[in-house]
């Protein structure tokens, strides 16, 4: 196994370098599409994502779980992964017609055709990359997400410049297979095979039912929330809300895809052993909460100003909604790891029990807002954050052998580092009106001073992270 420290440190190089490149490509994309394209889009990827419920099964995890992997259980994740991406292509096709004359719009129908191929992509890539990722070859990953997303990416702006509209978008996600599956067979041909076979299928199939019920059906609901909201109120403010969203989503993904990808194979390793969590689930919490929450928080207060600055006065009605993600996400931050601590600690059945309440319960909040605003359907995910704390912190804190007290110190410090962060920015705000139209360069030299600030208090407060900083550091200067 490689270490973590070094996983981490080639994922972040990676995903960092692509998150510039991601959020550039966005913003430009942004200024050259318009909300009603971004709807379209929104609305056949709720589709495709209703669908592909049924192929969310983690097998992927389940390899890099797995205690021992034998011919005959690869074999056999193999050939139920194959089906099901067989029948979500098909059910896709069939499918394009009825998304079309849902909201009586033939563009969707046009988008969804396109799409059908990117399941049948995934079918050659599950094993290679699960054995790549099982292995702590995280360096690999690195390359095929960068390689991967930074095409993908550039393939958008070029199909968008050349005036495709919405099916750049379209366009770049099966670029995004395509090449996801090349330099994943390339790079683990070792471990390519398609030796079809059912023989654990018993075994397979309960984990595989009970991660859908988790994540398929937490992902049903957010497509079915997105749809509500397009057939609410309409396409573009669809396209506004996504906007929103998929700010904190890309923060998110990247999140991830650096971390917590390492974590969960890192973690999975520790309980094969039979060691505790306790210490690196605690150290991940205080390291996760001094970095986010400021960035989050931050992100919160200056939203109205960024969206105009990056995206044009078009898309100025995000800023709110993304205001109120931001703070979603951040109560979210001290339980980010919940997922992959259930399913190393086989608890999957549990979660599986908790999802088929709290998506419900979501989708309901979510569906109320949708008939007020797109700023009311935001402040419905910040009450299902809330209610889906309350839900699993007793099971998180028994699996890691951890109690509030705990947490308490850490968040705390993490709480302080957030306001010496954020309090330049919202003081700029505060005296301008938080209007978008604040000076842009205000709004930067606060943001300047609130990072000097928060380095500083970190070092002051010696936090775990400065250390880690400093021991990066150590290693680039010279002998």
């Amino acid at each position: 196994m490689v270490s973590v420290r070094r996983s981490l440190a080639w994922m972040s190089l990676g995903q960092g370098s692509l998150f510039v490149l991601q959020f550039g490509v966005m913003v430009v994309v942004a200024r050259l599409l318009t909300p009603y394209d971004m709807g379209v889009f929104a609305v056949a990827v709720a589709i495709v994502g209703l669908l592909s419920t049924i192929r969310s099964l983690g097998l992927q995890g389940y390899i890099v779980r797995a205690p021992d992997l034998a011919p005959p259980l690869v074999a056999t994740v193999f050939t139920i992964n194959a089906a099901l991406a067989v029948l979500v292509a098909l059910a896709i096709a069939g499918l394009a017609q009825l998304g079309g004359a849902l909201l009586g719009d033939p563009s969707v129908q046009r988008l969804l055709l396109a799409m059908v191929v990117v399941p049948l992509l995934n079918i050659f890539e599950i094993l290679p990359g699960a054995y790549i990722e099982r292995r702590g070859d995280f360096r690999s990953v690195a390359f095929i997400n960068v390689t991967r997303y930074g095409t993908a990416n550039l393939a958008v702006l070029g199909f968008a410049l050349a005036g495709h509209s919405y099916m750049s978008l379209a366009y770049g996600q099966i670029i995004s297979a395509v090449v996801a599956m090349v330099l994943t067979n390339a790079i683990g041909w070792r471990h390519v095979s398609l030796r079809l076979g059912l023989d654990q299928w018993r075994e397979v199939t309960r984990y595989g039912t009970q991660m859908l019920t988790i994540s398929g059906v937490n992902l049903l609901a957010n497509r079915v929330s997105e749809i509500v909201l397009g057939r609410v109120l309409g396409l573009e403010a669809l396209g506004l809300y996504t906007r929103a969203s998929g700010v904190t989503g890309m923060l998110w993904e990247n999140l991830h895809v650096v971390l917590m990808r390492v974590l969960f194979v890192d973690f999975a390793e520790q309980r094969r052993q039979g060691r505790s969590l306790r210490e690196p689930y605690l150290g991940i919490v205080g390291n996760l909460t001094a970095v986010l929450w400021p960035m989050l928080i931050g992100l919160a207060v200056v939203s109205g100003p960024a969206m105009t600055l990056l995206y044009g006065p078009n898309w100025t009605a995000s800023a709110l909604p993304l205001s109120i993600l931001c703070v979603s996400m951040a109560l979210w931050v001290p339980m980010a790891m919940t997922g992959e601590i259930l399913v190393v600690c086989h608890e999957t059945a549990r979660q599986s029990r908790y999802e088929l309440i709290r998506a419900p319960v979501g989708l309901l909040l979510f569906t109320a807002g949708c008939f007020v605003s797109i700023v009311a359907a935001a402040a419905a995910r910040l009450l299902e954050t809330v209610f889906t704390i309350l839900l699993y912190r007793s099971h998180v804190e028994r699996l890691t052998e951890t109690r509030w007290a705990d947490y308490v110190p850490i968040l705390s410090r993490s709480g302080f580092l957030t306001g010496v962060a954020v309090l330049p920015a919202a003081m700029v705000m505060a005296a301008h009106g938080w209007a978008a139209t604040t000076p842009i360069a205000l709004v930067a030299t606060a943001i300047g001073v609130g990072v000097l600030g928060w380095l500083v208090t970190l070092r002051a407060l010696r936090h775990p992270l400065f250390d880690e900083g400093m021991r990066l550091l150590a290693r680039f200067r010279p002998a």
